[in-house]
């Protein structure tokens, strides 16, 4: 079974059976469900517009995975025996109590 989809949208289905050798095709369009150039002209202008706002929500996530990849890397720190002993238990318990 092949399949090959052309820059317009068509779909075209080919099958052949090993076998027996025979084959078949079948072209698929979607005329009916196109969009014309004014809508996709608005959806390019909403992308665009809301482009700004979705980047400044990636780095807002990006900066808090950030964060809290810091906070587990320190949490994980403080429970290895080496930093440990560098630190008292007050330090541990406010390091803790601040990382969760």
């Amino acid at each position: 079974v092949m399949f090959d989809m052309d820059a317009n949208g068509i779909l075209q289905v080919s099958a052949k059976d090993k076998n027996t050798g025979k084959s078949n095709n079948v072209t698929i369009t979607n005329e009916s469900a196109r969009l014309s150039a004014e809508e996709i002209e608005r959806l390019v202008n909403e992308a665009a517009k809301f482009a700004e706002e979705d980047a400044e929500a990636a780095s807002r996530v990006e900066a808090r995975n950030g964060l809290e990849r810091y906070a587990y890397e320190v949490r994980n720190n403080i429970r290895e025996d080496n930093i440990k002993e560098k630190l008292s238990d007050e330090d541990i318990q406010t390091i803790n109590e601040a990382v969760e």
